[in-house]
């Protein structure tokens, strides 16, 4: 199990350029397969690079996907 991560990162949601939601389609570790997201939001990591986050479809895991969204 991975170490909880502390401190104060920022992290800024916002949705698409026109206020829809955006299809990205990401790896889900528990399902073990590429799934679209659900309700995936574009965030803003930390380190200020950007990534979508959002939830699988099937199992309800979070999902997260590093680079800008489309």
């Amino acid at each position: 199990m991975l170490p909880a991560i502390s401190g104060g990162g920022r992290v800024t949601r916002t949705r698409g350029p026109r206020g829809d939601r955006m299809a990205t389609e990401a790896y889900c570790v528990k399902c073990r397969a590429k799934k679209t997201m659900k309700d995936e939001q574009a965030v803003t990591m930390k380190n200020g690079k950007p990534a979508t986050q959002g939830i699988c479809p099937d199992c309800g895991t979070k999902m997260f996907k590093i680079g800008k969204s489309k």
